[in-house]
């Protein structure tokens, strides 16, 4: 196993005893220690082969958002492979919704609340872009920089949900 950080870079993910999530890093940004990861199940009790893992898209994960980079750095999460094509436009940035609690008056509009928010491929700390959230909007991810442990927790909980055991052949 490598502990090549980097874009294109598989890790199994601990999201319960024993059990594992798969990430992809999509974006590793030189500056700001967040990264944009795709994650795919089923939960595993040991690492997927080699196939699988070069097999897998965009379409198939679970679960994407951003997430800090600290648990990989340490070594905490092993990295299993580096996709040796790896392309950025078969692993797009999605949007993010933010609930801001307060409310912001804007021209044209009213006491908003709810807001579309997006990154660059270069800077997954500011946004590029924020704007009033439409109705289909507010279904988007948070806005979220997972720290490791919550990472764990929020994959773990979107894995269980799909298949209730590990390793199912049901898993789509």
């Amino acid at each position: 196993m490598t502990r090549r950080i980097c874009e294109g870079a598989f890790f199994l993910l601990p999201v319960e005893t024993g059990q594992y999530g798969v990430g992809l890093i999509a974006r590793a940004p030189r500056r700001g220690g967040i990264l944009l990861g795709y994650f795919f199940g089923p939960r595993r009790t040991s690492q997927p082969d080699l196939a699988w893992l070069e097999s897998r898209n965009a379409a198939q994960a679970v679960f994407v958002g951003r997430f800090r980079d600290k648990a990989l750095f340490r070594g905490d999460w092993p990295v299993l492979h580096v996709m040796p094509a790896f392309e950025r436009a078969q692993w797009p940035i999605p949007p993010f919704h933010r609930f801001d609690g307060s409310i912001t008056i804007s021209p044209g509009a009213t006491l908003i609340t709810d807001w579309r928010v997006e990154y660059g491929d270069d800077n997954l700390v500011t946004p590029v872009s924020e704007r009033p959230a439409s109705g289909a909007e507010l279904r988007f991810r948070d806005d979220v920089a997972y720290d490791p442990s919550s990472l764990c927790r929020e994959v773990g909980s979107v894995l269980v949900a799909a298949v209730p055991s590990a390793d199912d052949n049901l898993w789509r």
